[in-house]
């Protein structure tokens, strides 16, 4: 009752000041503060939160990234360091990028723009006067973009900033999204998952049921995120095993975390590149950070197009998740022991999921890669 008066007089003030301002900007000035007030309220309210729909209620974060051959080719004559520090060309292309960037940002009402630092170094930060914000920053053979985490309406709204600074600018210094390199990891935060541990488990398992999906109709690197059906046999009975040890009881999201990293998360097709847990197709190393870093990290994408890619993603997990969650029973696990299928296979699979999830096919269908995109599905 408290919060709906709050926001009921605070659209009336809302109104009030819009009416009594002439100057267009006063206005988006007015709008901003109160959209801010607005998520203030709902932010305190968790029960609110937790009953908002999917594309308000939980949060997703974006890892872009853009490159061109020479740079990829420079990074794999140096293995070791694979382009991150030490590509000449690399880093003169991103100081280029950077410098648009920031004569963009000068020219932009409410932009500005620092420099931070991520994992890999020194990130150009460019922040708006709605509080969204992207980096730009380093990582393996490509540039990377990381974002403000959004909710889908919340990305929809952002759309723009995302399309105008960081693709179209991109492009005009030769750089664009690879067909592999540096990948489109999407993260879902935990608050998706409302602590329902078989949500987890059962997300965990369809997803790795379906590996045409996985490394085929929307994935292709079998290195930085492998799905279990391209790696040893004893981590798929390894998961099986866990399984039925888990659906005879209670567990926790936590104990299915523990679980799959200790038992199943043995090994990588990854190799000596790092964790063992990290180099999966589904990421779960974050879920038991703080709340407001908690994330799943799908790691299976292909490097993003577009922003409209990246719509029709967040929407496709989002759905998923949600369908997922009307069951009462654990998904069975069907052991699946291969990676690589025919185009037809693949986009058989992948149109059963957009079906299963109630998608249109002829949106959907656009996550297909080049190669696939007019592949048309079995029917009947």
């Amino acid at each position: 009752m408290v919060l709906k008066k709050a926001q009921y007089f605070s659209r009336i003030l809302l109104v009030a000041l819009l009416l009594s301002s002439t100057e267009v900007q006063a206005q988006q000035k007015c709008s901003i503060f109160f959209a801010k007030i607005g998520q203030i309220l709902t932010s305190l309210n968790p029960v609110a939160r937790r009953n908002l729909p999917p594309e308000q209620a939980y949060l997703f974060g974006l890892e872009f990234t853009v490159t061109n051959e020479n740079i990829v080719n420079e990074g794999n004559r140096n293995p070791k360091d694979f382009s991150l520090a030490n590509n000449p060309l690399k880093k003169e292309t991103l100081t280029k990028y950077w410098e648009l960037l920031k004569e963009k940002c000068r020219n932009f009402a409410g932009c500005r723009s620092t420099v931070s630092s991520d994992k890999h170094g020194e990130a150009l930060r460019l922040q708006f006067q709605d509080g969204f914000y992207f980096t730009v920053g380093n990582d393996s053979a490509v540039i990377e973009i990381n974002a403000k985490p959004q909710t889908i309406e919340g990305f929809a709204k952002v759309k723009h900033y995302l399309d105008d600074f960081v693709f179209k600018l991109a492009a005009e210094v030769d750089l664009k999204p690879h067909q592999r390199a540096g990948q489109g990891h999407i993260h879902i935060s935990r608050v998706a998952l409302k602590e329902n541990a078989m949500l987890l488990r059962n997300f965990f398992v369809d997803f790795q049921n379906r590996p045409e999906i996985i490394y085929g109709a929307l994935g292709n690197h079998l290195l930085n995120s492998p799905p279990l059906s391209a790696q040893k046999p004893e981590q798929r009975m390894a998961l099986k095993n866990l399984l039925s040890r888990l659906d005879h009881g209670r567990y926790s999201i936590n104990d299915f975390i523990n679980g799959v990293e200790r038992e199943v998360y043995t090994s990588s097709a990854a190799g000596d590149w790092g964790s063992y847990e990290y180099y999966q197709a589904f990421n779960m190393t974050r879920l038991q950070k703080a709340r407001s870093a908690a994330t799943i990290e799908i790691r299976s994408f292909r490097p993003q197009r577009s922003t409209r890619e990246f719509q029709l993603q967040t929407k496709l997990l989002s759905t998923w998740i949600e369908h997922l969650r009307k069951m009462d029973k654990p998904v069975e696990y069907n052991m699946a022991d291969r990676h690589e299928f025919s185009k037809q296979e693949v986009v058989d699979a992948y149109h059963k999921l957009t079906a299963e999830l109630g998608l249109p096919w002829n949106e959907y269908k656009e996550l297909l890669p080049p190669h696939l995109i007019n592949v048309e599905p079995t029917r009947g």
